[in-house]
């Protein structure tokens, strides 16, 4: 089980972005024949369009109810913020048929794991820059979370190559 990702206080910010990104994928993902996420969302949820884009903009600290996230979750079968909110505490999200130890190839929990990880390095790297110098302790920490973030991109790479078929 990977470290906890959860911020240290006061630096929430990389927090903030993988939230953004979870409910960005959430909501484009509700997407269907002839109709748009965002549109689907509304209709599902009766929140305004506009509700909806602040949840998704990066400008706006917004995010949808808990019982939004579920409602939308249930609906298209892909618990795409819960797969995030597990991340944070080290926990994976499966679908009952992998826990025998089976390969996940789910592209978007890829992609998830990657946005945690860049989001986890990134707000390690300013932390470590606030004095103007890294420590040989920190350049340690950073490159440690450098690998992490380089083997989910691997393994993004992986699906994607099974996709392609090479």
């Amino acid at each position: 089980m990977s470290a906890p990702a959860l911020p240290e206080e006061g630096h929430s910010d990389g927090l903030v972005t993988m939230m953004k990104t979870a409910v960005r994928a959430l909501v484009l993902a509700c997407a269907a024949p002839g109709e748009t996420g965002p549109e689907r969302v509304e209709r599902m949820t009766g929140f305004s369009r506009g509700a909806i884009s602040r949840w998704c903009g990066d400008n706006y600290r917004d995010l949808p109810p808990l019982d939004v996230v579920f409602q939308l979750e249930s609906r298209i079968g892909k618990p795409i913020v819960s797969r995030m909110l597990a991340s944070l505490t080290g926990h994976e999200v499966r679908p009952v048929e992998d826990r025998d130890g089976t390969q996940v190839t789910d592209l978007m929990a890829g992609v998830l794991r990657s946005t945690g990880s860049h989001a986890r390095f990134v707000a390690k790297a300013a932390e470590a820059m606030e004095d103007d110098k890294i420590t040989p302790g920190e350049a340690k920490e950073l490159l440690s979370k450098i690998l992490k973030h380089q083997q989910d991109m691997a393994e993004i790479a992986k699906l994607l190559a099974l996709k392609a078929g090479v």
